[in-house]
């Protein structure tokens, strides 16, 4: 669960952390990214370099969360009631619950579309809506039970799958290298002009960091912070999002610009531009796609779920999630446009996420030398008040009031297909949606904050008395 976890029974280390974060990303869902800005409109450069650009500074901004999951020794989650206050914590809680459950929905769906589209290919069984339903119906009981075993099983399980699937992808460029066409693009630019719709694509790639933001906590809490510094967690992190999300990615831009008549389908185009022995590669790739990103999502949503319902076990709250991710999955694809959905969904996502990932990578850098501690922050769960995190009532205010501000300007700053907000033409059509939601928030949450004295001299160690004295009693 969620509670904190002793320094003594911390046997993760930062190449654990690499390998969960490559390998996360290593599924078709990461791939559609890639593919999304050749949908939108742009040629094969425009999409290398306005994906590349969104993903390096999105990445970057990771840093300074990785070292919070150490000194915390709880998730992502409940370490924001550092900054939001034990209640406003929740606010974190309800944000990694969305997330985890729309990104492990996606993992199922990209998945479950190309296990269709390949045995259509290869067997000639049908690829209409029954077999896709049944498809993601099997992937997500496999999903499940696999995210029910918990951390161990999904770190040993990471650390396979990325040779693996690395090899796979790479022998999928030669595959597919004779159609190459950099100046290939599938339609008209999508917000009108090259440079709009170029920073959309920026946006959509910028998603990939901060999109884990509330997961990293997961894995870092199991790693010492006196074994590995600060620095050498923080370099793992990124590291392992950036070569993560940019392989698949590649992959998905790079095979995007072969296919002779695209369709709206980014898997069928993919099976149907396949030679028949790729086609059975694919179905590979499918499971461990399916395995690493889906598992890893449900895993974490039911961490969260968990942190806001303190009585649910894990294995409870995971099941429940995993419904709702489940439900959200047949509503995205059989009574919504499953394209529009999905950029429609990352780029509000995006706005509120970033908004409280600002405040987060704040109150990280300073509280580098005042600590944490990690008692007062499973107040919550304890049914306790008071303590350092308490502020106003169990809420920070300026954190609250800087997160709803910043978060507010982003989604009404959002421009896609689906959804246009009253402030998208605010740049004559680039989207400024993430950028202006951080900048916003970190203004308004330096101007409304002001630092805190540190507590205790020696917050672990009054951590691992205090939470093994209230176990005992």
């Amino acid at each position: 669960g969620v509670e904190y976890i002793p320094e003594s029974d911390r046997d993760s280390r930062p190449l654990n952390l690499l390998a969960v974060f490559i390998g996360s990303n290593l599924t078709w869902s990461v791939v559609i990214f890639g593919w999304l800005p050749i949908a939108l409109g742009l040629d094969f450069w425009g999409a290398v370099t306005s994906t590349f650009t969104g993903l390096v500074l999105g990445c970057v901004v990771m840093a300074p969360i990785a070292g919070i999951g150490t000194r915390t020794g709880t998730n992502t989650a409940v370490s924001s009631g550092a900054f939001f206050g034990i209640r406003g914590r929740l606010i974190g809680s309800a944000l990694a619950l969305v997330l985890a459950i729309a990104y492990g929905a996606l993992a199922v769906w990209t998945s479950g579309d190309a296990i269709v589209a390949a045995a259509h290919r290869l067997l000639g069984t049908p690829d209409g809506n029954w077999p896709r339903a049944i498809s993601y119906a099997v992937l997500s009981v496999g999903v499940v039970v696999i995210a029910l075993y918990g951390h161990a099983t999904i770190v040993a399980l990471q650390r396979v799958l990325v040779p693996v699937v690395g090899v796979l992808l790479l022998a999928g460029v030669f595959v597919f290298a004779p159609g190459f066409d950099p100046g290939a693009s599938t339609a008209e630019y999508a917000l009108g002009g090259y440079w709009q719709t170029w920073a959309l694509s920026a946006v959509l790639g910028f998603a990939a960091g901060p999109s884990y933001v509330t997961q990293v906590g997961d894995y870092t809490r199991r790693i010492s912070q006196f074994r590995y510094s600060d620095q050498r967690v923080a370099a793992a992190l990124v590291v392992g999002l950036l070569l993560g999300s940019l392989l698949p990615m590649s992959f998905g831009i790079f095979t995007a610009t072969t296919f002779v008549d695209p369709t709206d389908s980014y898997m069928a185009d993919l099976v149907n531009a396949s030679p028949s022995c790729y086609v059975f590669v694919i179905l590979v790739i499918v499971l461990t796609f399916c395995v690493g990103q889906g598992v890893l999502n449900l895993y974490s949503s039911g961490l969260d779920l968990e942190g806001v319902i303190p009585r649910l076990p894990r294995l409870y709250t995971t099941a429940i999630t995993a419904a709702v991710s489940v439900a959200l999955l047949y509503a995205g694809v059989f009574i919504f446009n499953a394209v529009d959905s999905l950029t429609a969904l990352t780029l509000v996502l995006n706005a509120v996420t970033v908004s409280w990932t600002a405040i987060l990578v704040i109150g990280a850098v300073r509280n580098r030398t005042t600590g944490y501690d990690p008692v007062d922050l499973q107040a919550y769960a304890q049914g306790r008040h008071g303590g350092r995190y308490w502020f106003t009532a169990g809420w920070n205010v300026p954190a609250v009031i800087a997160w709803l501000i910043g978060a507010t300007f982003g989604v009404l700053a959002v421009d896609s297909e689906l959804y246009t907000g009253p402030l998208a033409m605010l740049a004559n059509g680039i989207d400024i949606s993430c950028g202006g939601s951080a900048t916003i928030t970190s203004i308004a949450y330096l101007l409304l904050s002001r630092t805190t004295s540190a507590s205790a001299s020696d917050p672990i160690a009054a951590a691992d008395s205090g939470l093994r004295t209230e176990s005992a009693q």
